[in-house]
């Protein structure tokens, strides 16, 4: 399968008065097409920087990143301003963020389709099949705030979705919904996922995101640091499904330069600091501390 999203070395560093902070210290990260996956870390580790330069909201300080083939970082203005409208959606915590008060949802669907020319009777159609999909078509001349917060992030779900775009970027977009909703809003991704192929990552805080996805990837420190793939027993990537059926794998991840990240609970546990000893075995590499570090 095509990878559709690729991050080489990414780097980000804002400057705040004489102050620089580094948010991506070389990413690097592969996103197949029609895959579904969790970004996931603590605050602070880089992840919205990531979905924001993915579409195209912020720039990177060095790397590259390939979108759908095209390398964000050589587009001209209006160009990007097309990747936005057209190749990719944008889901928040907020839902306020996709939608527009005084409009009825009918319309705040519609508004994205309009502002990309797409004819009113295809912009009908497509904003009938979306509030279909999502179970609002009976909703569709409330406004945002006549409805719960469940319905109104599948209204922000429709909006995301309008202009068809091959990469949904979904930025805690649980976090406001209490678990049930949660759970629906996870299912509802997962069915868009299936049916559209289409490709969705998303960030959050939520600890039970790998019984929802197929990969989930722990950023720290502005890197890759592992990632826990989920796999049916045939070998399958499903994103849901019993955990009878379901087994998952967690990997430390190699950058381009064969660096990784031991997690804080390895280091702790066997006392690794600075330094550490490897080891070739037949089968691989031990990794353990010194017998003696004086630096230590």
């Amino acid at each position: 399968m095509e990878s559709l999203v690729r991050c080489e070395g990414l780097v980000k560093i804002y400057k705040v008065a004489d102050l620089e902070q580094v948010a991506l210290q070389g990413l690097d990260l592969e996103v197949r097409e029609g895959e579904m996956i969790g970004i996931v870390g603590p605050s602070g580790s880089g992840k919205s920087t990531l979905l924001n330069i993915l579409g195209g909201l912020d720039t990177p300080s060095a790397g590259k990143v390939v979108v759908g083939g095209r390398d964000l970082l050589k587009l001209s203005a209006s160009a990007l301003d097309t990747y936005r409208r057209h190749e990719v959606g944008f889901l928040w915590q907020q839902p306020s963020r996709n939608l527009i008060p005084y409009l009825s949802l009918l319309d705040n669907v519609r508004l994205p389709m309009m502002m990309t020319g797409v004819g009113a009777r295809l912009r009908d159609r497509r904003a009938r099949e979306l509030l279909e999909r999502m179970g609002l078509w009976g909703h569709r001349e409330r406004r945002p705030a006549a409805l719960s917060g469940g319905q109104q992030q599948r209204a922000a779900l429709a909006v995301a979705l309008a202009n068809g775009p091959r990469l949904l970027l979904a930025d805690e977009p649980t976090g406001e919904l209490d678990s049930a909703t949660a759970e629906e809003i996870y299912d509802l991704l997962h069915r868009l996922n299936e049916e559209t192929h289409l490709t969705v990552l998303i960030v959050t805080h939520d600890p039970d995101i790998a019984g929802h996805v197929s990969r989930v990837v722990a950023i720290r420190d502005g890197k890759i640091s592992s990632e826990v793939v989920t796999a049916d027993r045939s070998g399958s990537s499903p994103a849901r499904g019993s955990d009878a059926s379901r087994r998952s794998a967690e990997y430390v991840v190699l950058d381009g330069a064969g660096r990784l990240q031991i997690p804080a609970h390895y280091l702790k546990r066997f006392r690794i600091g600075r330094r550490a000893v490897l080891e070739p075995r037949e089968d691989g590499i031990l990794v353990r501390p010194p017998q003696e570090d004086p630096h230590e």
